[in-house]
């Protein structure tokens, strides 16, 4: 488990990095003991510093690694979710500037746009199917 101040480090080195436009090892390279909950400890506090010091907005969530065999290549049980936050949506025919990446990819993925919040640990399919107002293909 990652203490508070190796997790601010993680979060500045990726915030350092993303700023910079420099690729860094891998955080589990450094801190190899690190859990799910010390990378989402990582990522509240980097998307926190992204709030709080550059104002940006949290504009919506994705969950990843849905795929039995991506969750095998990355040695994990179960998907995982981030946050998205407003400079990371990009409008239709909008362009996007390749050179703003270190390594671009796309990956094509259903986009749940929301007409209700979800939150709790155990929210069921009945409960997603009734928040959602309409489903949408995202890159």
């Amino acid at each position: 488990m990652l203490n508070q101040q190796e997790i601010q480090a993680a979060a500045n080195d990726l915030y350092e990095a993303e700023k910079s436009r420099q690729q860094i090892d891998p955080i589990t390279l450094t801190y190899p003991e690190m859990s799910m909950d010390d990378a989402y400890a990582v990522q509240k506090a980097w998307v926190s510093r992204k709030v709080e010091g550059d104002g940006r907005k949290v504009v919506g969530y994705k969950i990843g690694l849905t795929s039995r065999a991506m969750q095998r290549v990355m040695k994990i049980d179960t998907p995982d979710y981030g946050v998205l936050l407003d400079d990371m949506v990009f409008p239709n025919n909008g362009e996007i500037m390749a050179a703003n990446f270190l390594d671009p990819q796309i990956e094509v993925e259903l986009a749940f746009v929301l007409k209700d919040r979800l939150f709790g640990e155990n929210v069921t399919f009945e409960q997603v199917m009734a928040a959602t107002d309409y489903v949408i293909p995202a890159f």
